[in-house]
């Protein structure tokens, strides 16, 4: 039946509105697409992560290494029990905690070694920063899943990071 309006002309039909299933379809399956690929870009690989976690901890210790340049006052850090713990050395000749500076190393991130003047130590034993400036090497290795990276540091007390 044909529309007429009020004038009696009649009214053309209108043209369907809308999107057909196979249209819908179409945009899903691109969408689909589209998400997958940013998903897999945007999650960092674990050399990435393994990287970044190495470089704050890295950073970490060379904080440590300039309170006691600046400071004048020895400062050592520990990395025992996934935990980093900055300690500087007291008055009365004792060690000390450092205030906001205790924390946990990420999840996954552990010490596998610690090399201090060439010769493997306990990686519990501390790192010592004297504020003359001068360093002892050593070397950090760290393991992130199965990437190895590791903190050097030398006797002119540049500290760097080896990405491996």
């Amino acid at each position: 039946m044909a529309r007429t309006s009020a004038t009696g002309i009649e009214a053309a039909p209108r043209p369907a509105r809308g999107f057909t299933l196979v249209e819908l379809l179409v945009i899903l399956v691109i969408a689909g697409v589209v998400l997958a690929l940013a998903a897999v870009n945007l999650a960092p690989s674990d050399s990435e992560t393994a990287r970044r976690e190495a470089s704050l901890l890295a950073l970490d210790i060379e904080r440590a290494r300039d309170d006691a340049w600046l400071g004048g006052r020895p400062t050592a850090v520990v990395l025992a029990d996934n935990r980093l713990q900055v300690m500087r050395l007291g008055e009365g000749r004792e060690w000390k905690p450092v205030s906001g500076r205790d924390r946990a190393l990420p999840a996954g991130l552990h010490v596998a070694s610690l090399a201090i003047d060439g010769e493997n130590v306990n990686p519990r034993e501390p790192l010592l920063f004297l504020p003359d400036g001068l360093g002892i090497p050593f070397r950090i290795g760290l393991a992130y899943r199965d990437e190895k990276p590791a903190i050097t540091g030398d006797a002119g007390g540049s500290i760097r990071l080896e990405a491996r």
